[in-house]
């Protein structure tokens, strides 16, 4: 469990290295993303499957 947690977050910083925030509130808005990443990930892909579903609807 605790291996898990350190990947997670481990994952998440790196992520958050590449995105190199300035302000405080970037710091504050990545700092959400690297708690809440696979949640992001996961409604990016809920996103994307009701769009392909839009257009297979519209052929």
């Amino acid at each position: 469990m605790l291996l898990e947690l350190t990947l997670y977050l481990l994952i998440g910083f790196v992520v958050l290295l590449f995105k190199e925030a300035t302000t405080l509130r970037e710091v504050g808005r990545n700092t959400l993303y690297v708690v809440f990443w696979p949640y992001f990930l996961l409604l990016k892909y809920v996103s994307y499957i009701d769009q392909a579903k839009q257009n297979s609807r519209r052929r």
